[in-house]
């Protein structure tokens, strides 16, 4: 009976872990981001995201004296790339949907984000509609 409490509490402790995120209060301010669009004659609508920090997060530089400060040092890169990437993907939902553009969603054609910066390219799922072509401008290309 005490193995089930303590898988059930090792469970619960690592659940709780991975549900705590960084507030976006975090990052006010801190992101400069920017989306630019792409429409094509025959209405396809592509677009990149781009986003990065204004400043790295202070981390130290200086190489690990153990195998356990590499640990630590790894296990913080990584918490950062996680934060960050969430606040990419949060970034780039609001600024969708401010300006209406991917209004059916979109196929992801390219990610790539670190701890300070990521950019995605995308293709909108629908079609765009002339009001799409007026506000947003059709490509030369």
């Amino acid at each position: 009976m005490s193995n089930r409490l303590t898988l059930l509490l090792l469970m619960s402790a690592l659940l709780s872990g991975c549900s705590s995120s960084p507030s976006p209060e975090k990052y006010a301010g801190k992101i400069r981001d920017q989306l630019t669009t792409d429409i094509k004659d025959n209405g396809l609508k592509l677009f990149t995201y781009r986003a990065s920090l204004a400043m790295m997060p202070t981390l130290s530089r200086a190489q690990p004296q153990s195998k356990r400060e590499a640990i630590k040092m790894a296990r913080q890169m990584q918490q950062a790339r996680e934060d960050f990437e969430e606040q990419f993907d949060l970034g780039l939902a609001r600024t969708l949907e401010m300006t209406g553009y991917c209004r059916d969603g979109y196929l992801e054609l390219f990610r790539m984000v670190e701890a300070d910066r990521g950019e995605l390219k995308g293709e909108c799922n629908e079609g765009a509609s002339d009001s799409d072509m007026t506000r947003f401008g059709a490509s030369t290309n």
